[in-house]
């Protein structure tokens, strides 16, 4: 806390004095901003420090922005606390700033760190030299003084001499076209990291030797990340906080109006206007909404007044063409450019930041802004809420506002009841425009997913779940669900697994609408059954016919034989009559026959597994049976081979001549004897699942009579 018997030598006005140093703290660290205080005082320094410690941006008083404009260096006491406070934030970006512009950032910035990692200081950048850990000992703290005073005698004058040129002490407050100015948000919780990513990204081309690898070239960035997440809000925060890094103003255009239209010439047509009436306001001449010609003449406009400035495109959709993005780029080299868009798929156009949930304790602390728990079932409640909605910023928000009047308990009880949905509104449509009716491959993934979450699921399983339904062939299964993916990733619904192992998921919030805004629930049923015996008869890390063994060893090592019921031996004794009668199972001679019969025998095949899949799903049984043989019949042999074959001898047929045989044409095909091969090693396979279906139905055609592992009373009737 500031010394009551001290008093700066040039004026009683702190607001108007000569700093040396001004001490930015948390309030939580008054006494070890008061002990350094006192040191460097001890140094003969004139150190400011606010006794109030504001914790509200808008809270930060004319004189704490005179005390920095008139202090030579900023030391901040970087406690773990210290980033949570918007205020401590401020007054480091001003700091940072200044010597930004001066040609070091971390010139007017000193940093002592009395927790025990580094990782909380942000930015990067000073975490180096001038990051010195808390002085504990008496000795130490007068060597810390020391150094405190040889950096701030180097410094001739004080940070608002930089501002200067600007007209004043202060940084001058930017102007924002088209109008209004985006004003941010007293509820905006956290994102620091994101905050110091962006302004490193805009500026990256001050130092493009020591630049990460795959980071962008600088002067463009992209905040990306799902509906609803946060990322305007986090644009206008930077342009609000580090608005004194662009005097020439902050150029917005918002595309939100015609994010959903999916007309590229729409939102080009959109963003031109909104051109025009920057450039208007600037006295330019927009009367012709010609795109090109606008731009040329605010490259020339800012070319003359020869300052940064910030030019940010709002809700970018997906589906621009590379011109049409270069286009949306700030018009001159002094126009730094972000974007805010949900798509994934812009990945060459500029550095991404993601925008990503809030953190539990950044969650809580939104979601509590309103009300605090009243008690331990409250806290309870408080914390499963922000885990519900997977730490979602504006359902937080909504759910703060619900739980104000009738508390967490309550709160949570009714985004849980099956009743009308507490969070529906503009949220719940941002994240599913439309409710799902289709059954399309793209809205069928979204649905599985969905159902799925918070599991992640490889794109194999995908496949197999697709392969498995009636509406898709097997051959479509991969080209369709990679078609899906891509799909989802321009509308922000993906995530990549948190194993990083190729798999995907969904945001629990998403799942949850998903759910709700789903006219098609028998769809979402047949789904979850297909999902279901995927999972279990066909785990994703290894083939059914590498998990059997050990699954039916493990089953007898429990000491009980299972019993197949009704339900199973009927379904596996179709499936055996089907295999055995099957070119897969019966060999087909050399030169004889046609090898379109052949698929479009295994592919009736494939159908009949499918639907002895589907009619166990009503009969709960571990998958030690017929799921576990079916699957892999379908997963391991026959998904594989149909895939590979069909596109292969669908693109020869499509080659024959309306003068030549179909058989002919077939016989005369290159790739026709390695086919037969192919047939013929899977004879092998198909034969051993016969086999084992008969051993569960209690009859084996092949073996040309009566199973003995089934019971009589249990063999299907014949």
């Amino acid at each position: 806390m500031k010394d009551p018997a001290y008093a700066p030598d040039v004026d009683e006005d702190a607001g108007r004095a000569q700093w040396d140093v001004f001490v930015s703290y948390s309030r939580s660290d008054a006494q070890q901003a008061g002990v350094l205080a006192s040191a460097l005082r001890g140094q003969g320094l004139q150190v400011f420090v606010d006794e109030t410690a504001v914790d509200d941006f808008a809270s930060i008083t004319a004189t704490i922005t005179t005390a920095l404009a008139h202090s030579r260096a900023l030391l901040a006491v970087y406690s773990a606390e210290y980033p949570r406070r918007r205020a401590c934030q401020w007054e480091l970006t001003y700091a940072y700033l200044a010597g930004q512009r001066e040609g070091d950032p971390r010139r007017r910035v000193l940093v002592v760190n009395p927790a025990a990692g580094s990782d909380h200081v942000e930015p990067v950048e000073l975490r180096d030299a001038r990051h010195w850990p808390w002085p504990g000992a008496p000795a130490e703290l007068d060597r810390f003084a020391s150094r405190v005073t040889g950096h701030v005698s180097r410094l001739r004058t004080p940070m608002g001499e930089s501002w200067s040129s600007a007209g004043g002490l202060t940084p001058p407050l930017s102007s924002w076209l088209p109008a209004p100015a985006r004003t941010g948000s007293a509820r905006f919780t956290g994102r620091l990291t994101e905050q110091w990513q962006i302004h490193t990204a805009l500026h990256r081309h001050h130092a493009p030797l020591v630049a990460p690898s795959g980071a962008g070239s600088g002067r463009t960035a992209q905040l990306r990340g799902m509906p609803g997440i946060g990322k305007s809000l986090l644009a206008q925060e930077y342009a609000l906080r580090f608005g004194s890094a662009f005097l020439g103003g902050v150029f917005w255009f918002d595309l939100h109006s015609v994010q959903e239209t999916g007309d590229p010439s729409a939102v080009m047509d959109a963003y031109t206007r909104q051109v025009a009436t920057a450039a208007d306001a600037l006295g330019l001449d927009a009367s012709e909404l010609h795109l090109p010609s606008l731009l040329s003449r605010l490259a020339i406009f800012l070319g003359e007044r020869g300052v940064p400035c910030l030019w940010v495109v709002d809700g970018l959709p997906d589906g621009l063409a590379d011109e049409q993005l270069h286009q949306l780029r700030g018009p001159h080299l002094l126009a730094s450019t972000l974007v805010t868009t949900r798509s994934l798929r812009y990945t060459a156009f500029a550095e991404a930041v993601g925008v990503t949930p809030l953190p539990d304790p950044d969650g809580l602390h939104l979601l509590t802004s309103r009300r605090h728990p009243q008690d331990v079932a409250e806290q309870a409640a408080a914390v499963g809420l922000v885990h519900d909605v997977g730490g979602h910023p504006q359902a937080l928000d909504i759910l703060a506002d619900l739980a104000a009047t009738t508390g967490f308990v309550h709160t949570r009880n009714r985004l849980h009841a099956s009743g009308p949905d507490i969070l529906a509104g503009p949220l719940t449509t941002a994240l599913v425009p439309h409710p799902l009716t289709e059954r399309t491959a793209t809205a069928d993934l979204l649905r599985l997913l969905a159902i799925a979450c918070p599991a992640p699921l490889t794109q194999a399983a995908m496949e197999s779940v697709l392969g498995a339904l009636s509406a898709y062939d097997p051959w479509e299964a991969a080209p369709l669900v990679a078609h899906a993916i891509d799909a989802l990733l321009g509308t922000g619904s993906l995530s990549p697994g948190s194993a990083y192992d190729g798999s995907w998921t969904v945001h629990p919030l998403l799942a949850r609408t998903v759910r709700r805004r789903d006219d098609d629930t028998a769809r979402q049923e047949d789904l979850r059954r297909v999902l279901l015996h995927a999972l279990t008869a066909t785990p994703q890390t290894a083939s059914a016919a590498q998990q059997r063994p050990a699954v039916l060893e493990a089953a007898s090592a429990a000491g009980s034989v299972r019993r197949p019921g009704p339900l199973e031996r009927a379904a596996a004794f179709d499936l055996h009559i089907e295999l055995v009668t099957r070119v897969g199972v019966q060999p087909l001679p050399p030169d004889e026959g046609s090898l379109r019969e052949a698929l479009t025998s295994l592919h009736s095949l494939f159908a009949t597994a499918r639907d002895a899949l589907h009619r166990m799903a009503a009969e709960a049984a571990p998958p030690v049976g017929l799921p576990l043989i079916a699957s892999g019949l379908v997963n391991d042999h026959l998904r594989p081979f149909l895939t590979t074959w069909h596109s292969a001898l669908r693109q020869h047929e499509a080659a024959r001549p309306a003068d030549v045989d179909a058989i002919a044409h077939e016989r005369s095909w290159e790739q026709a004897t390695a086919m037969r091969t192919a047939l013929e090693a899977l004879r092998a396979p198909l034969t051993d699942a016969a086999r084992e279906l008969g051993r569960l139905c209690g009859i084996d055609l092949l073996a040309g009579g009566v199973a003995d592992e089934v019971a009589p009373e249990e063999r299907f009737p014949r």
